[in-house]
């Protein structure tokens, strides 16, 4: 196809008539199904969003996906006659992106910093799509969310070790502990069938293996000051396969809602 040809059906979509397409194959997902009944239970209790780490929505393909889910979210959360307040940032954001929302979405508010007076976060729903590691952190400390749309916390902090993990992010540290206990608690992980047979491993091996196994150190997890006390899964989009093999591609590659119990 030739450049001018491309340039063609760019003008023939423009970018309100592409959101709108999105947003109808969202809707009509599994994965949207399932994110409605995670949140029907604490519906009533969502008042307001706060989204972070969107990208830009007139420049990258994932970021104009994940618009869409945050405004199918919003409608669906708006469907009990209640308005829903928006609080949205993102450094990356370009003019074109801040003349759309404040055209289209005039009470959204555009702000690095939460309003706490506007945003309480035991009533926000925090969307925070594809954050850095440093960004979750950040949150979790300044703005301490109760729901938590975001990377699975335990897939997205695997490429650490638990030290690594305290010593860098302490907070996600503890809570990725706290989620892991919870998975656990709950059966999430699958035990492996016992045949009936044992592997036969010879006394050499057997001191080999024990002489050069890797102890992690143990942290001592009350020593992290947090607000929270616990945290458990909403939902992981059925181990993330609601999420794969979409057309959204990789939008949405590790979402999982979490819910963060904080303490009193």
């Amino acid at each position: 196809m030739s450049a001018s040809k491309t340039k063609e059906n760019k003008k023939v979509r423009p970018f309100p008539m592409i959101l709108q397409s999105y947003r109808e194959v969202i809707h009509n997902s599994a994965m949207f199904d399932n994110l409605c009944d995670s949140l029907k239970e604490y519906k009533h209790e969502i008042t307001s969003i706060r989204c972070l780490a969107i990208g830009s929505f007139s420049d990258d393909f994932p970021a104009k996906y994940q618009l869409a889910l945050l405004i199918e979210i919003i409608e669906y959360l708006e469907k009990d006659d209640k308005k829903i307040q928006v609080s949205i940032y993102d450094p990356v954001f370009t003019d074109e992106d801040k003349q759309y929302m404040s055209e289209n979405y005039e009470s959204w508010i555009i702000e690095s910093e939460m309003d706490a007076d506007k945003f309480k976060p035991e009533s926000t729903l925090f969307f925070l799509p594809h954050a850095p590691l440093d960004l979750t952190e950040a949150v979790l400390k300044a703005d301490k969310p109760t729901f938590l749309l975001a990377n699975n916390i335990v897939q997205h902090t695997d490429r650490y070790t638990k030290t690594q993990l305290f010593e860098k992010y302490p907070i996600l540290c503890k809570l990725v502990h706290f989620a892991e206990a919870e998975s656990s608690s709950t059966n999430e992980t699958t035990p492996t069938p016992d045949d009936g047979f044992t592997t036969f491993v010879s006394k050499k091996k057997r001191k080999q293996k024990s002489k050069y196994k890797f102890v992690e150190p143990t942290i001592d997890y009350d020593a992290i000051e947090t607000s929270f006390k616990g945290c458990s899964f909403l939902t992981t989009f059925e181990k993330g396969t609601l999420l794969k093999d979409k057309p959204w591609v990789n939008s949405f590659s590790d979402l999982a809602l979490h819910y963060i119990n904080q303490s009193e």
